[in-house]
């Protein structure tokens, strides 16, 4: 049997890492945090727009996105609501980063499975590369992304060691059972990455650029550079 599975999980593992690496060394500029927030906001939102979005789409169809996509909406408020009840009791920003790093990183796990089930049924060498190559690139940003409000919230390296080994276990059992079965079916991943893309939408827009231009009038045009700066490199990769 192909050990797809353990390359899924292993490049998953490895760009998330990264990315915790860049949002360690980002700690020393802590004071600057909104604008770290609104470059990683511009990063996510594009990563969405020219890379999940269109896969998902392409799976599927647009009616399969867009119920998924509302379905992730739905979940986000859901999700939201039970972590504020959870941290309701903590003020400040630490329980701000705490709760947004969470909310990111389960949304990220989540939408992790179809991924891995997506490249386990392609039995294909040559795009297996391609696939495992695109997992770590787009990987980083998310690992900067989740990192960088769990790290000012006051976690530290162990806790980039453990989410790093976490996130990547979807991946793996994904292309595991991807690899097993040989085929699956395509409106269910376009449906379960809608989902994630949804609700990852609305962490981005919510707890991150609406929460950041209380204090940073400059979060959207930062942002909106970020976010043109990851397409483009999407698009010369």
């Amino acid at each position: 049997m192909s050990l797809i599975w353990v390359m899924g999980y292993i490049y998953t593992a490895l760009g998330f890492s990264i990315g915790g690496v860049i949002a360690w060394a980002l700690r020393v500029v802590q004071r600057k945090i909104d604008t770290i927030y609104s470059i990683c906001a511009g990063l996510i939102l594009g990563l969405l727009s020219f890379e999940v979005a269109p896969e998902a789409i392409n799976l599927g169809n647009w009616l399969t996105f867009i119920v998924g996509f509302v379905i992730g909406v739905i979940l986000f408020k859901v999700t939201h609501k039970a972590l504020k009840n959870l941290f309701g009791t903590f003020k400040g920003k630490d329980n701000f980063s705490l709760q947004t790093g969470i909310l990111l990183f389960l949304s990220i796990s989540f939408h992790n499975l179809p991924i891995g089930i997506v490249i386990g049924s392609n039995q294909e060498s040559s795009f297996e590369m391609t696939l495992l190559q695109t997992i770590l690139l787009h990987n980083i940003p998310e690992g900067i992304i989740v990192f960088t409000p769990l790290f000012i919230a006051g976690l530290g390296l162990w806790t980039w060691l453990f989410l790093s080994l976490i996130v990547a276990i979807p991946v793996g059992f994904g292309a595991y059972i991807g690899n097993s079965m040989g085929i699956g079916d395509p409106m269910f991943w376009s449906f379960s990455i809608s989902l994630a893309v949804g609700t990852i939408y609305m962490i981005t827009i919510q707890e991150i650029i609406m929460e950041s231009i209380k204090d940073f009038s400059k979060v959207l045009i930062i942002a909106l550079i970020s976010f043109g700066c990851i397409g483009g490199f999407l698009f010369l990769t």
